[in-house]
């Protein structure tokens, strides 16, 4: 079947050639999948048909292999079958672009996994809130944000790429502000020492919206550690945190001595003594009486934290009065 000029296969052929991004290969292909679909569901359910376009002329020719192997020719009469093999190759090609949008969705996620990026919130659907960063569409679940956070339509959000996520209809950018992970991105942002490796973050507990702790360590021994971090009159310490919201962020200094990490993690509260029990892998802390519940924290979140960045678990007790 040879299409001749103005039919409605010759205009779809011309248009979808025009206005799609699809190469003229991925073209013809699904062009001539979606004329045989239509030939074998319209005129005859024959397996042996097929089709040839000629993207340049807008033709189409359907054929069948002859008994001696050779291309016989096959004419179609039917006359709606241009229309319909038109509709076709349209829904085939709208599908394919479906499909490469969400191919690009799922590479762009996997290139920049694990990296901080900035957004702008969009819209929520039920507790899903969407954000928009550059033409990606990016999705923030509920498990993925922090707990309390009220995120506002046209505000700007930094969040943390984790996966690409392919759905019926599209696919999308997942993303986490709630993450542990998020907190040494911050820190790589704001601290040079960190980023360039003059400060090594050694470990990371978090309690999204409440509190969290980040145990850092100098690699070179001229450099501060958590001073670093904090900066300058805490410049960078605040920095951080007004990412966070109303979380709290401490930096604590890490040590390889188990009893001097404990008490260096259980800041703000001043420690007397630790002793540790390597068998049960109990960290016995005394303080004074005035910072006993400073040292639990409220609900237990501060020796909670503690015990889960260091390892060991932390039972606080009132130091015996001197003398």
């Amino acid at each position: 079947m040879d299409v001749p000029p103005a039919t409605p296969l010759d205009g779809a052929i011309a248009t979808l050639r025009d206005t799609t991004e699809l190469n003229d290969e991925r073209l013809a292909a699904l062009f001539e999948a979606a004329f045989v679909d239509t030939y074998r569901r319209v005129i005859d359910d024959d397996p042996s048909v097929q089709a040839r376009v000629d993207l340049s002329s807008g033709s189409c020719t359907m054929y069948r292999r002859g008994p001696d192997g050779d291309d016989v020719r096959i004419d179609v009469d039917v006359p709606d079958f241009p229309r319909q093999a038109a509709h076709a190759a349209r829904e085939a090609v709208a599908t394919a672009l479906r499909e490469a949008g969400k191919d690009r969705v799922l590479r762009e996620a996997s290139l920049h996994r694990g990296e901080l990026i900035d957004a702008i919130v969009d819209r929520h659907a039920g507790p899903v809130w969407y954000l928009r960063a550059a033409e990606l569409r990016v999705l923030l679940p509920p498990e993925e944000q922090i707990p309390g956070e009220e995120l506002v339509p046209g505000s700007h959000l930094k969040v943390m790429v984790l996966e690409g996520r392919r759905r019926t209809q599209d696919a999308v950018v997942v993303v986490s502000r709630s993450h542990p992970q998020l907190l040494r991105l911050l820190l790589e942002q704001e601290v040079p020492e960190v980023a360039n490796g003059q400060v090594v973050v050694r470990g990371i507990v978090r309690e999204a919206g409440r509190r969290s702790k980040v145990a850092v360590e100098a690699a070179d021994p001229a450099v501060d550690a958590r001073g670093a971090c904090i900066g300058p009159r805490g410049v960078r310490h605040r920095a951080i945190t007004s990412v966070l919201g109303q979380e709290q962020v401490q930096i604590v200094a890490w040590s390889p001595d188990p009893a001097t990490y404990v008490a260096n993690a259980l800041a703000p509260a001043t420690v007397r003594h630790v002793e540790l029990d390597q068998d049960s892998r109990t960290a016995t802390v005394s303080v004074d009486d005035d910072q006993l519940s400073l040292a639990i924290g409220r609900g237990g979140d501060n020796a909670r934290l503690v015990a889960r960045l260091c390892g060991w678990r932390i039972d606080v007790v009132a130091a015996e009065p001197s003398g």
